[in-house]
């Protein structure tokens, strides 16, 4: 997240929200919604409010029929992903996020980057591995048959503390039932990736992650939510190492080859 004028905001946007609690539905691009789209009206404060608020909608109707509609790109409309966005849930909300996880596995199939899909497909995060949250939506999802992206943490100083993140034989077994994914060590943006951090925050979490889950990340996402950036020395560490798909506050595409 930057302060330049078209994002000016958008960390407040994201931080605040109402529903961080109990999980925050928004609405994704991919490549196939961007094609013809101006890149300007969609990469903003502005355009990450109007996708939240047709995250909201389809979660709670299930239609993005409604306000919003008509400026948004119309392939938006046909074949969005809908993510919902997980990072702690204290135990008195997690009755709510459950049943915003039922909701949203009846309301499309499960978004997988290898397989193609059209109309609503569907994305359950849980970011940051947040123990309780963490081992609290994978046995969820996994009774529900949903298969949840899980984007850890894996430093071993705080913040939060070692003891309140996610464990390796945690991790590992989530690995089972669910995805591992890429999200640095420490909670880095790619702009504060330089060489001096590299192998902790990105080189040393993709070979755990990949040990830990039997196979090599296939999604990524980085602190701040910023879409692929070839000037940027971490975004370009993940395409060397064969990270497939980075998440964005906007959007899940492919890395550019």
């Amino acid at each position: 997240m930057t302060d330049d004028a078209p994002t000016a905001g958008l960390r407040e946007a994201v931080l605040g929200d109402d529903q961080r609690f109990i999980g925050v539905p928004m609405v994704l691009h991919t490549p196939p919604t961007l094609a013809g789209v101006d890149p300007a009206t969609v990469f903003t404060t502005d355009g990450y409010l109007r996708q939240a608020r047709l995250g909201r909608r389809l979660l709670e109707t299930g239609t993005l029929a409604g306000p919003d509609a008509d400026a948004s790109p119309p392939a938006l409309l046909v074949a969005p992903v809908l993510s919902l966005n997980f990072h702690g849930v204290p135990a008195e909300c997690r009755a709510q996020a459950e049943e915003r996880i039922r909701r949203v596995r009846d309301l499309g199939d499960p978004f997988d980057p290898a397989e193609p899909g059209s109309g609503p497909r569907v994305l359950v995060a849980f970011y940051d591995g947040d123990r309780e949250t963490g081992l609290f939506g994978a046995e969820l999802c996994a009774s529900l048959g949903v298969r949840a992206y899980f984007f850890p943490l894996l430093a071993d100083a705080p913040p939060p503390a070692p003891t309140d993140r996610l464990g390796e034989d945690q991790l590992a077994g989530i690995g089972r039932d669910h995805e591992l994914c890429f999200h640095t060590a420490s909670h880095r943006a790619a702009a504060e990736v330089t060489g001096d951090d590299l192998a902790r925050e990105v080189l040393e979490p993709v070979d755990r992650l990949t040990r830990l889950g039997g196979r090599p990340p296939r999604l990524a996402a980085w602190r701040g939510g910023a879409r692929f950036d070839p000037a940027s020395l971490g975004d370009r560490t993940l395409r060397e190492l064969g990270l497939g798909w980075l998440v964005s506050n906007w959007s899940v595409e492919p890395v550019p080859a």
